[in-house]
């Protein structure tokens, strides 16, 4: 019943589970860090120091990490689906500009 055209190939699969498991983990990641830091009580005029540093040298370089892979997932998608310029074709436009 179902068409061949109807089907994701295995790459688009891949791609789709990968990039969503990045995006739930920054998701959940900045989900964490926001709640840590309204709802969680704090000293006075000042953050705790435990969770200046738990922020600064664990979840920071997580997060910074995380967002770079899915934009470079988001990227490698976007640029295999772009129809390729034969070369002659680049070679001209590059000689006629």
């Amino acid at each position: 019943m179902s068409d061949k055209h109807d089907r994701f190939s295995a790459k688009e699969i891949l791609t789709l589970i990968v990039g969503t498991s990045l995006a739930l983990t920054f998701i959940i990641i900045v989900s964490g860090i926001m709640y840590a830091l309204v709802f969680v009580t704090q000293p006075v005029n000042m953050q705790a120091p435990n969770d200046a540093a738990f922020i600064e040298k664990v979840l920071v370089p997580i997060v910074l990490f995380l967002s770079g892979a899915l934009s470079g997932v988001l990227a490698a998608n976007g640029l295999s689906n772009q129809k390729r310029v034969p070369q002659a074709l680049q070679t001209q436009n590059g000689a006629n500009q």
